[in-house]
Formats: structure tokens, C-alpha cells, sequence
């Protein structure tokens, strides 16, 4: 057997047994992920997925985001209306202040 023989049988051994460890890997990743798939349906079986919304008019769950993004309640201390979002630092103060305001 000549040098460029014994050559070309260690590349086609050396690269099937790369392709046989590629193929085990890819069906093992794919045999666990499509078992776990099966038990999330058998668990949830009304489970809907995500959506996506390039244009980012929906939210995750598909429904159209609302445009009034304030919400306003009314403090119980000193009857103000305060949007949701400055809720929490309005009670501190409000309630630290004794309800001056």
C-alpha cells in the first residue's frame, strides 16, 4: 500500500467517523427535544405560542397594544389623580409628608 493510499483511507475513515459522531449528536438533540415537545402538549394541550409582530403593533400574546399607555388612579390620601406609573414614588412622598399636598 502506497503512502497516498494509506492517506486517502485514513481521510474517508477519519471523516465517516465524523459524520457518524455529527448524525448521533443531531438525533439525540432531536429525539429529546421532540419528547419534551410531546409532554409540554400532553400537560398544556390548549398552549398557543407566541406571536411576532414585525410592525410592532401586537403584543406576545397577539393582541393590539393600546395606544393609551397611562392609566390614572386616585390616591386615597390626598385624592390626586396620578398616573400608574408614578404611583409608587407619589405614595412615598405623599404618605412621608403626612398629606400636605
Amino acid at each position: 500500500m502506497s503512502d497516498s493510499d494509506q492517506q486517502q483511507t485514513v481521510e474517508s475513515l477519519s471523516s465517516g467517523i465524523y459524520d457518524n459522531l455529527i448524525t448521533s449528536i443531531i438525533q439525540n438533540i432531536v429525539a429529546k427535544e421532540t419528547a419534551k415537545q410531546r409532554l409540554l402538549n400532553a400537560r398544556y394541550p390548549d398552549i398557543k405560542a407566541y406571536v411576532r409582530d414585525d410592525l410592532g403593533n401586537l403584543d406576545i400574546n397577539g393582541n393590539p397594544k393600546s395606544q393609551e399607555s397611562s392609566k390614572y388612579f386616585t390616591c386615597k390620601n390626598c385624592g390626586r389623580e396620578i398616573s400608574a406609573n408614578r404611583f409608587a414614588a407619589h405614595l412615598e412622598r405623599c404618605l412621608s409628608r403626612g398629606g400636605r399636598r
